[in-house]
């Protein structure tokens, strides 16, 4: 209970008001979002029913909030324990708020905007962690099998004497010629070495070496 000026006359303020304007103020200047105003109020109106007048004083409010909730339990069976256990949780955060605001509401407000900054940060951080890492997966290309055939103008049909060679070049290319009966001849071959040399990925072009081969 305190003695505040009031025009001409004293006037006596229960300190439980006190907390709930404060309440109301902050959640009008959206220094608390309206949905944590809403949860205080709610418990701060439930607590603060049960308080005596004699009571009615932060400090001894704060260090008996456990009988607080013994008498509101008597009162109201149907709460549970765990609603109990959130109203003393968010009463005590009123008190505390209302005294430090009391002090110094500048430096309470900048106190509560850095907590929040801090909170978001470590939300963030936490997200972060638990986001699953994404698994490399290893792109395995096929075979590459390059079949070559006589020239003709419409598509060749292997005929029962041609002979099919392979070779593993490395481990995930083989090269595969379809030989015409009787083999290459030599011109034949320098062709197809000039037709494959365009796609050597290490050639030097300044100094091509498979020009010397024989024709």
């Amino acid at each position: 209970m305190k003695v505040i000026q009031g025009g001409n006359q004293l006037s006596l303020i229960r300190d439980t008001e006190e907390v709930l304007k404060f309440l109301e103020f902050v959640g009008k200047k959206s220094i608390l979002d309206e949905h944590a105003i809403h949860c205080r109020l709610t418990a701060c109106n439930n607590l603060f029913s049960v308080v005596n007048e004699e009571e009615d004083n932060l400090d001894y409010i704060l260090g008996n909030l456990d009988l607080l909730i013994s008498r509101f339990r008597n009162k109201s069976k149907s709460v549970n324990e765990a609603t109990l256990k959130v109203y003393k949780s968010r009463v005590k955060s009123s008190l505390e708020d209302y005294k430090f605001w009391s002090n110094d509401p500048f430096a309470w407000e900048r106190k509560l905007n850095e907590k929040k900054a801090a909170t978001q940060v470590q939300r963030r951080s936490k997200k972060v962690a638990g986001t699953p890492k994404k698994q490399e997966t290893k792109v395995v290309e096929p075979p590459v099998t390059i079949v070559v055939a006589p020239l003709a103008l419409q598509p060749v049909v292997p005929q029962p004497e041609a002979r099919r060679i392979s070779l593993p070049i490395r481990t995930d290319c083989n090269v595969e010629v379809l030989l015409p009966e009787g083999g290459l001849t030599m011109k034949e071959l320098n062709r197809l070495v000039m037709f494959l040399y365009p796609y050597c990925k290490d050639v030097e072009l300044a100094a091509p070496t498979w020009t010397n081969l024989p024709h």
